[in-house]
């Protein structure tokens, strides 16, 4: 879901960095899964090769229209819901979320872990133990 915050008619793009990245994936994706080129796409949807490419890697510092949006999804006879999926983009932030908990958790297991090598450490520093002379 589209999670991008609006004040006073203006789109706050930063805010929806992700999402608009993702669409510009999808839409890499779906042209060269048809063996379209950047010039092609850009030429069918009356744009700039640049300003697809932009799109694509979502470096884009403004916000695509719907209306060109339509167009890309057309040109790429791909359904525009397709399009704008971000639903594996959900999935993708849960599963990182999860798996920076699950190092957070395992980094203080290691804390505590080195804390009481060095404990013991400590403990074996401060032995005395007697060597026997054939030892030495």
């Amino acid at each position: 879901m589209l999670k991008c915050v609006w004040g006073e008619g203006m789109e706050k793009i930063d805010d929806c960095l992700a999402e608009i990245q993702y669409i510009g994936l999808r839409i890499a994706y779906f042209r060269k899964l048809r063996n379209m080129t950047q010039a092609d796409l850009a030429d069918k949807v009356s744009i700039n090769k640049n300003y697809l490419s932009h799109i694509e890697s979502g470096s884009a510092h403004k916000v695509m229209s719907l209306p060109l949006l339509i167009r890309i999804s057309k040109a790429l006879d791909v359904e525009l819901a397709l399009l704008v999926d971000l639903s594996d983009l959900d999935n993708s932030k849960n599963e990182v979320r999860e798996q920076i908990t699950e190092l957070r958790s395992m980094f203080e297991e290691m804390k505590q872990f080195n804390a009481e090598l060095d404990g013991m450490i400590a403990q074996l520093n401060n032995t005395n133990f007697d060597i026997p002379d054939s030892c030495k």
